[in-house]
């Protein structure tokens, strides 16, 4: 079979994902560490060829491919289910002569080029580098009004990592700390974007592109604390204030039309003032994170194996669009939710204890002896994820336990509002 390696996976979809590929007819090669990852998805890359780098570090991923060059031999494309790692993908696959994600996918990768091909359904948004931020050359002010302040985010990356949110009438030295403080402004050149701050519950709207066609699948809404998701409810068309769907599904067929995507799922995240929804992050070419595979597959009653396969190879135009899974009608599925629990203060992670006999799936994120931040600081804050029908998640949190070299701690999370 012919070898496909990932570059960037989570917990869940490591269960599904070998599986996925190999029915499909390639054999997957993951650039990960299974020791990193814990359960039923340790124990699935463990049947596959692994190769431990820290996908964080750019330079430590180029040198593993350059010095070992049987990971890329025989290889037939590389891809990955993190959309901010497209560039880099794409980079490898250039090097190495491999197929790669529609480069239409990996220039939407940048918040700041989703703004400024869509700006009437973005936040105003203010675009630059960290060497400009460094010689205090971005000023808010340059930007729209912004009454409930700014939030700045590296312009490739998910999870909340490097987000912090600026005061109303922050000036230069306000950017210039706010990106020192992440810790990832020693590269000058790195892409930043500046949004004003949209404080409103947070939707999600799936679907995937086909030959110029635009499926949409479902809308979800999640819950969060502070900068940690911690909550998913699939499908929540009903949550959505009057019009607000429409200016969703306008949104994503206007960036499609002016980006000229051709193929590709996506997973664009909208927050809504005043009945407003506003895109903040496209996610282009992947679909949702945290469990939306495992609820898109409850609620359509399909298996998440043949979703993931979908979405990896329609997210490889030289391969193809492979069949489509029969997802039922927008909005019609059976009504599923999923808590991605932490811990409040944060901690190391002995083990987890879910609800034997429960009707949910439980995956843990967190690995044996793994340490875990305080919830609310980022979505690497995860410990783990429950995930099923509605009724049964809400019942069954309330029994999970976290055990920790502290003692055992109640998982923190929050319904979707």
């Amino acid at each position: 079979m012919k070898k496909i390696i990932i570059l960037g996976i989570n917990a869940i979809s490591a269960k599904y994902a070998p599986r996925a590929l190999r029915t499909a007819g390639y054999e997957p090669v993951f650039l990960a560490d299974p020791e990193a990852f814990a359960g039923q998805a340790a124990d699935s890359l463990r049947e596959c060829a692994c190769f431990p780098v820290d996908i964080e570090d750019r330079a430590a991923v180029l040198r593993l491919l350059a010095e070992d060059p049987s990971i890329t031999q025989d290889a037939f494309a590389i891809t990955g289910l993190y959309d901010e790692k497209f560039p880099l993908i794409a980079e490898i696959a250039a090097d190495h002569g491999l197929h790669g994600p529609d480069p239409v996918a990996v220039r939407l990768a940048s918040k700041g080029e989703v703004a400024e091909l869509i700006p009437e359904f973005s936040p105003p948004t203010l675009r630059f580098t960290g060497g400009e931020a460094a010689r205090l050359a971005v000023d808010p002010a340059a930007c729209a009004p912004a009454p409930g302040g700014w939030v700045l985010k590296p312009a490739e990356q998910a999870g909340a990592r490097g987000a912090a949110r600026l005061r109303p009438g922050a000036g230069p030295t306000d950017v210039w700390n706010a990106v020192a403080t992440t810790g990832l402004s020693r590269d000058a050149a790195h892409p930043w974007v500046l949004q004003a701050d949209i404080r409103g519950p947070l939707f999600s709207l799936e679907g995937y592109v086909a030959g110029g066609r635009i499926v949409f699948i479902d809308f979800s809404q999640r819950g969060r604390i502070a900068w940690t998701e911690v909550s998913n409810l699939l499908p929540a068309e009903r949550r959505l204030p009057r019009g607000a769907e429409e200016r969703c599904k306008t949104a994503v067929v206007t960036l499609v039309e002016r980006s000229g995507l051709s193929q590709g799922y996506f997973h664009c995240e909208f927050l809504l003032e005043d009945g407003r929804p506003f895109l903040i992050d496209a996610n282009i070419g992947r679909l949702g994170g945290g469990a939306t595979v495992e609820q898109l597959a409850l609620s359509h009653g399909l298996d998440p194996a043949e979703i993931l396969a979908h979405v990896l190879i329609l997210g490889l135009p030289a391969v193809g669009a492979g069949p489509e899974p029969a997802y039922r009608p927008q909005g019609s599925g059976v009504s599923t939710l999923s808590y991605y629990y932490g811990i409040e203060a944060g901690g190391r992670i002995t083990s987890v204890t879910a609800p034997e006999g429960g009707r949910c799936l439980h995956t843990q994120v967190a690995p044996h002896g793994g340490r875990v931040g305080p919830v609310g600081c980022g979505d690497d804050a995860w410990v783990g994820m429950l995930t099923g029908l509605t009724s049964d998640v809400a019942r069954e949190i309330e029994n999970v336990v976290v055990h920790t070299t502290d003692g055992p701690r109640r998982p923190a999370w929050v319904a979707p509002s």
